[in-house]
């Protein structure tokens, strides 16, 4: 059970991390929608309502490219009172094919000797710089002209160049995408945090399930598994020290002590120079009176089966023994046997 909570942290982990670092890369869109100006026509003007600009999501901006290029905003009426003795394109915006559509209209003729008449009888076209109608202007004196524009109210932006020339190639209307993402904050947060619980509930399902491959006396503490599987430091067993310095059997340490008798002195023994027999030392000695010793005992351990006749000779043979315990002897002499 610990290891499917482990794997659905971590899979709703990797969906939030998707999530969060999505919405800042792939997930965020383009940063502007562009929507080029072309006119199929050699109009020296172009007129939009700014109420088309809200037809697109975003802040909408005319950007022009060229010395010659000119932008400006105005009231619909003085706009169209202005371009009305002009050949001029009017422009609508269509989101089904992200494009601009330019409808041409044909200027009518002037009724007023302030504008200057062709052998065709039409309105010279004028610069539309500097005229007072205008409530905002850019021109491309800079290369490239932006003018943000609110899409409220009956206004309309002009679209022109220096007066005498076509529209400028390079013109479009662009509208900047908002690219806050004020979730992917919280989500990668939230994904991190479900990423370190799933790793936790992962590392307590192994430990469990790894408990058993190590020693379990005289070990403790958290993780515990786990520092078993990777060799952690292990610790010896209780008593181990006790049965690692446990005497060998047969040798001296290891030998029952007689009661009443004195502990024997750790004497080794050596061959000697010349005849290589053993040097019969106070060690052995001590290793024959503890033999006999341990004979008489297991005599004495079945008192059913010892007769009367065996408990004198051995009486006997005690004595005899003490007797030649009695006599001195010179220490590195060889006895007989």
């Amino acid at each position: 059970m610990r290891y499917v909570l482990a794997i659905v942290a971590l899979a709703i982990s990797g969906v939030l991390l998707l999530l969060g670092i999505g919405q800042r890369t792939f997930l965020a869109g383009p940063s502007e929608i562009v929507y080029p100006i072309t006119a199929e026509t050699d109009a020296p003007y172009a007129v939009l309502d700014v109420s088309e600009l809200a037809r697109v999501q975003g802040q909408a901006n005319v950007v022009m490219r060229g010395d010659a290029a000119f932008s400006a905003l105005a009231n619909t009426r003085d706009a169209e009172a202005w371009l009305e003795p002009f050949d001029h394109v009017e422009l609508t915006i269509d989101p089904a094919t992200q494009s601009v559509v330019s409808t041409p209209v044909s200027g009518t003729a002037p009724t007023t000797d302030a504008l200057t008449l062709d052998d065709e009888g039409n309105a010279v076209p004028l610069d539309p710089r500097g005229s007072d109608l205008w409530l905002d202007e850019r021109s491309g004196d800079e290369g490239v002209s932006r003018m943000a524009v609110e899409a409220v109210g009956e206004q309309s932006i002009v679209i022109a160049g220096s007066g005498a020339e076509p529209l400028p190639k390079g013109a479009a209307l662009v509208w900047v995408q908002d690219r806050a993402t004020p979730w992917a904050g919280p989500l990668l947060a939230a994904g991190g945090l479900f990423a370190a619980l799933g790793a936790v509930l992962y590392l307590i399902a192994f430990d469990r399930d790894k408990r058993a491959l190590g020693p379990r006396r005289g070990r403790s503490g958290p993780l515990l598994g786990v520092r078993n599987l990777f060799g952690g430091s292990r610790k010896s067993p209780k008593g181990a020290a006790e049965l690692t310095a446990a005497p060998k059997r047969g040798s001296v340490a290891n030998t029952p002590a007689i009661e009443g008798a004195e502990p024997a002195e750790a004497v080794t023994v050596e061959p000697t120079d010349d005849t290589g027999e053993e040097v019969i030392t106070a060690e052995v000695v001590a290793e024959d009176d503890t033999a006999e010793a341990a004979d008489i005992e297991a005599v004495d351990s079945d008192p059913e089966e010892v007769t009367e006749a065996e408990i004198v000779e051995a009486e006997d043979a005690d004595v005899a023994e003490s007797e030649d315990d009695a006599t001195p002897t010179k220490k590195g002499e060889n006895h007989a046997e």
